[in-house]
């Protein structure tokens, strides 16, 4: 599966907003925030951070629903991990914006 998510994801970064701040190299997805940079694990989703691999704990809220999503056809639809992917890489490309305290407790680590 993590083979498939690299296929797809070496199409779509590229077209997308983090397509700038972001490579894949090997098994993550690297991504250059402003504060740190980030490395997306392709097969599990999970999170490191550079310099020393870090782990950063980020936990999808599941109970959030995006009024109309059902109605709109993603690609990547059925790979929950790749979606997971995509959005922690969003999020993490403006790591300066964030406002969640723990998130920012574990960046400024």
């Amino acid at each position: 599966m993590a083979k498939n998510r690299k296929l797809a994801l070496e199409r779509l970064v590229p077209r997308m907003k983090i397509g700038k701040v972001s490579e894949i190299q090997d098994r993550f997805l690297v991504v250059r925030g402003k504060r740190r940079t980030y490395k997306i694990h392709l097969g599990s989703g999970n999170i490191l951070m550079e310099p020393n691999d870090q782990y950063l704990c980020i936990v999808p809220d599941r109970s959030a629903k995006t009024p109309g999503a059902a109605d709109v056809f993603l690609p990547f639809e059925g790979d929950a991990v790749l979606s997971i992917i995509l959005s922690k890489a969003l999020l993490l490309m403006d790591d300066d914006k964030i406002t969640d305290e723990t998130i920012n407790r574990q960046i400024g680590r």
